[in-house]
């Protein structure tokens, strides 16, 4: 098996109608018009000899009936991100669920996924997508918690703020116990 193959680029193109229905946002009609456009070179998740490349077709459309303009926006590519949403689901997934620091994801998109990411912007990521991140997960999965009985934290916390972004630091741990009476027994460690 030849494992020294070269790493090939893939340019995946999506034009305007793969992803805008052709209606007006404001009013609804279907005499819109194309002003202007221009193709937008997006990163995302490939293989080890595969760099992918999405090149997204952005336009400004013209409502003629209303007036309004408006650029459509894919789901899969935010306006605002450099990278494709693929990317940024991968991160929060590694630092979520396998608990990887934010250089390891890094490194791990370069190698695994050949999309080169600073860890600097992995961890903005971390950062300010977390939180709806989670709560999009646990409300696609609710748990149902009723047998639960004990829980118990232990001990250490990841911090994202500022100050330390991604450093590991001892906390105090506690365990919330049920009791027959359905009170809660709460036992505090330092």
């Amino acid at each position: 098996m030849n494992f020294r193959l070269p790493t090939r680029t893939i340019y995946r193109d999506y034009s305007l109608d793969t992803y805008f229905d052709g209606k007006c946002r404001s009013c609804g009609s279907a005499r819109v018009i194309t002003r202007s456009s221009y193709v937008r070179e997006v990163p995302d998740i490939g293989s080890t000899v595969e760099k992918v490349i999405v090149r997204l077709k952005v336009c400004l459309v013209l409502c003629q009936d209303c007036g309004a303009q408006f650029t459509p926006e894919h789901p899969l590519f935010p306006p605002k991100l450099e990278y494709s949403l693929a990317v940024v689901e991968y991160a929060l997934t590694r630092y979520h669920y396998h608990n990887a620091s934010g250089n390891a994801i890094a490194r791990d998109l370069s190698i695994l996924h050949q999309v080169s990411v600073p860890e600097d912007t992995v961890y903005s990521w971390l950062k300010e997508h977390s939180p709806s991140f989670l709560k999009a997960r646990i409300d696609a999965h609710p748990q149902d918690l009723s047998r639960i009985k004990t829980v118990t934290v232990d001990g250490s916390y990841v911090h994202v703020g500022t100050a330390a972004i991604g450093k590991k630091k001892r906390a105090e741990s506690y365990s919330a116990t049920k009791l027959a009476d359905g009170r809660y027994l709460l036992m505090w460690w330092e």
